[in-house]
């Protein structure tokens, strides 16, 4: 196995896979990088049995072969190597001699048979999405899901293809904690399925950061039974699904409201990150008032003091409104929607808040109140 690779190749290639590979497994193999030789170029790995991730990078190949690597040991050697082109080459004995210039690491390596394949998707379904919108979807939901270990659906975020009653969209992703819930919808060209699937947010992530790294293109879906895949450009990814019931979440947007406010969306974030000052220091609770067109954001903290911030808003409705929410819960969502203004709607003092923009985005998402002493029924 002999190959000569440009520094900057290897190091992205092995920083991206590296994010996945398990350092608390009982299985100490997939604590590698496998790293594998061909006629087109260098294939490198990582598998954690959840999910699995290959990137191919160019490489002048002179002798195929494969090897494993500690994930560990090869990340830090390539990311404090010089820049130039680096000499990969594998003796019989199993050691790898990385040299540049007149320097040479000598690293052992360990046999790749007992390393677990990335699964190939079978009986897939499959949809071509523009991956910078699909990054999009991804940003604008996988924020909401749970990360508690409770309830293992609530991990995962449910993505819907096809059509749907109701729903101008072909494509959809909800994500939910029970706490908030975001919906995004996106009309596809090509769609030809209707299949549903819960993605789990870890590899969701993932492929974000990949799309976001490259420049465009398209991103290519192929669904199974259990498993998901996607595969944009060089890099490939495959992960479990999570099986269950998602929640119904028609059943958590609410049918109508009493009052509709329009707002500058940075004006509200930078608003409500100031509130966030004192409500970090009582439990987050920001309460929103709506009088006289104007909307108030205030916050109190005993032994810290209070703030009230105003801000100028166009209301259609019920001009007087009263809830408490959990302002981080808030800000999360204002921070990924793309449009100037949007649409805060909100009801009794202890029904859920509504979010979404004013013009474009097919993106909704809800916000559970807080009871306190001064938001009661």
């Amino acid at each position: 196995m002999e190959f000569i690779f440009e520094r900057a190749a290897l190091q992205a290639g092995v920083s991206t896979v590296e994010r996945i590979v398990s350092t608390r497994s009982t299985l100490p193999i997939i604590g590698n990088i496998l790293i594998e030789a061909l006629k087109n170029g260098v294939k490198i790995s990582a598998n954690n049995l959840e999910m699995g991730m290959e990137i191919n990078i160019p490489a002048k190949v002179t002798k195929e072969g494969s090897i494993l690597i500690p994930a560990k040991t090869i990340s830090g050697i390539v990311s404090k190597l010089p820049e130039g082109d680096i000499s990969f080459k594998l003796n019989e004995k199993g050691l790898i001699n990385l040299s540049y210039k007149k320097s040479v690491f000598n690293i052992h390596g360990l046999p790749p048979d007992e390393f677990p394949q990335l699964p190939k998707v079978k009986e897939a379904k499959a949809l071509t999405v523009d991956a910078d919108k699909f990054a999009e979807m991804i940003e604008q939901t996988v924020f909401a899901a749970s990360t508690s270990e409770e309830k293992f659906v609530l991990n995962g975020v449910l993505m819907e293809a096809g059509k749907a009653e109701g729903e101008t969209s072909n494509l959809r992703m909800i994500a939910t904690d029970g706490y908030r819930l975001a919906k995004r919808g996106e009309k596809v060209q090509g769609i030809d399925i209707n299949t549903n699937a819960i993605i789990p947010a870890k590899a969701l992530n993932e492929i974000l950061k990949i799309l976001r790294a490259g420049e465009g293109g398209n991103v290519k879906i192929s669904l199974s039974s259990d498993q998901i895949a996607f595969k944009y450009n060089d890099a490939y990814l495959v992960s479990r699904l999570i099986q269950g019931q998602f929640p119904d979440y028609k059943q958590v947007i609410p049918k109508s409201t009493d009052t509709k406010i329009t707002i500058d969306t940075k004006t509200l974030l930078q608003s409500a990150e100031r509130a966030a000052v004192i409500a970090s220091q009582s439990a987050n609770i920001i309460k929103i008032e709506v009088r006289s067109g104007q909307l108030l954001l205030l916050a109190q903290a005993p032994d810290v003091g209070s703030v009230e911030e105003v801000i100028e808003v166009e209301i259609k409705g019920k001009e007087k409104a009263n809830v408490a929410f959990n302002v981080r819960l808030l800000t999360d969502a204002l921070k990924v929607i793309g449009t100037e203004k949007i649409q805060l709607e909100l009801g009794a003092p202890l029904s859920p808040g509504l979010i979404k923009p004013k013009d474009g985005e097919d993106f909704t998402y809800i916000v559970m109140p807080i009871r306190t002493q001064e938001v009661a029924a």
